[in-house]
């Protein structure tokens, strides 16, 4: 009796057993799809706010320097005096006689450049600062100068590679007396005076990393000086080998936007 008890007892057991493990395998196979259905659905979201979090910091990346909206004077030409001297977030701090330059964003110290030449600019005066888009690819660049001597100036291109401004030519350089852009061009224009007589403006066009000069123009005041200066005439147009092209009395000859050039440096 005992034992034929216990074997029914045992068979009893085997069969709740097996009925509850089935149930579970039931359930599993049932749950398992909607699981999968949920967890898919919650991969996907979990993706897309991945891809809308890239997207919001490629585009923050994207407006983080970028080169303020200068209109051109209606010649298609920017001079520095429409080049704005604040931006929203750059602020630069001339230090140690201009022999040093702190740029700030947003108030933190983001880089500082020191001239082992000695300074950046020329001393005297409120030295201007100005932002712009000097090598026309949509981020800001700094211009400083010139001076009270209106000697130095300094140009402060943005390296998005390297994420600091890296300075354009050394002192002195690339701008002496002016500086204008001309954006359906690329073109940038410098000037300066080489001696009492004479005033020179190159315009150089950037070929990706650096300044290439195109041409430059010669004007010289007195027809004494000419042939000392290898000119033909008052306005000398030259290629970048320092080569005559074009010589003329009058400005309206010379071709692009050198007439208006011309004016703006107050050259004649």
């Amino acid at each position: 009796m005992k034992k034929r008890n216990y074997c029914k007892k045992t068979h009893a057991c085997a069969s709740v057993g097996l009925l509850a493990l089935s149930t579970l395998m039931l359930m599993s196979c049932q749950s398992s799809p909607q699981q999968a259905k949920e967890n898919a659905t919650e991969a996907s979201a979990s993706e897309k706010q991945e891809v809308t979090e890239n997207v919001a910091e490629e585009s923050a990346a994207s407006t983080y320097m970028m080169a303020p909206e200068i209109e051109t004077d209606g010649a298609g030409l920017i001079t520095l005096a429409q080049c704005p001297q604040t931006d929203e977030h750059l602020k630069v701090v001339l230090k140690d006689d201009n022999a040093k330059a702190e740029i700030y964003y947003d108030g933190e110290l983001m880089q500082t450049i020191v001239d082992s030449e000695g300074t950046l600019v020329a001393a005297g005066g409120e030295i201007p600062v100005r932002f712009l888009d000097a090598n026309f690819d949509g981020k800001v660049d700094i211009f400083i100068g010139p001076g009270e001597s209106r000697t130095y100036s300094t140009l402060f291109v943005w390296n998005a590679d390297k994420k600091e401004f890296v300075r354009i030519g050394k002192l002195g350089e690339p701008s002496l007396q002016g500086f204008m852009l001309e954006p359906a061009t690329k073109s940038l224009y410098e000037g300066g005076s080489a001696s009492w007589c004479m005033f020179i403006v190159t315009r150089s066009e950037w070929d990706g990393v650096s300044m290439k000069v195109k041409e430059k123009l010669y004007c010289i005041s007195d027809p004494t000086q000419y042939e000392s200066n290898g000119s033909s005439g008052k306005y000398s147009l030259r290629d970048e080998n320092d080569d005559e092209r074009q010589a003329t009395e009058i400005v309206t000859e010379l071709p692009g936007s050198w007439p208006k050039v011309v004016e703006i440096y107050d050259m004649e």
